[in-house]
């Protein structure tokens, strides 16, 4: 079982992050900045510990993906991709079947939406590929 899906479910069973995409309120910031604290890359980012900024739960609430450079935003969709492929149909449906209101995978996906079609073509042929291209073909017909 990969980190990913551990981590993903662990934010599920706990209730206690918000993966609500472009949330109002806390803009699902802990969510999105934990998962990139849980990337390899993570302690290769550039002034990290200035970086990095923790909330009064001493959870991460940055960096954000999208404040980093694109080389940078490049590199961790490189590595999220090779864990996303890890994802199986069932482990995608057991996410999907916990989390239906503001389901976590979705919520993973949209962070690097300025990168869907690349990450898409990493991930084609896979469980995530199929979900993500489900997602990308929403977006083009709502807009």
């Amino acid at each position: 079982m990969s980190w990913l899906y551990k981590f993903l479910l662990d934010v599920i069973e706990k209730k206690d992050f918000c993966t609500q995409c472009h949330c109002t309120t806390c803009g699902a910031t802990e969510f999105r900045a934990t998962l990139i604290s849980k990337l390899k890359i993570y302690s290769k980012i550039p002034n990290i510990t200035k970086l990095s900024k923790t909330n009064e739960k001493k959870r991460f609430i940055a960096p954000m993906y999208l404040d980093l450079e694109k080389e940078l935003q490049r590199k961790i969709v490189n590595e999220i991709s090779d864990e996303l492929r890890k994802l199986t149909d069932d482990q995608i449906s057991r996410l999907e079947e916990l989390k239906r209101d503001f389901p976590v995978l979705r919520c993973l996906f949209v962070e690097f939406e300025n990168s869907s079609d690349y990450l898409y073509s990493l991930l084609v042929g896979t469980p995530a590929g199929i979900y993500l291209k489900g997602m990308i073909e929403h977006h083009k017909n709502e807009y």
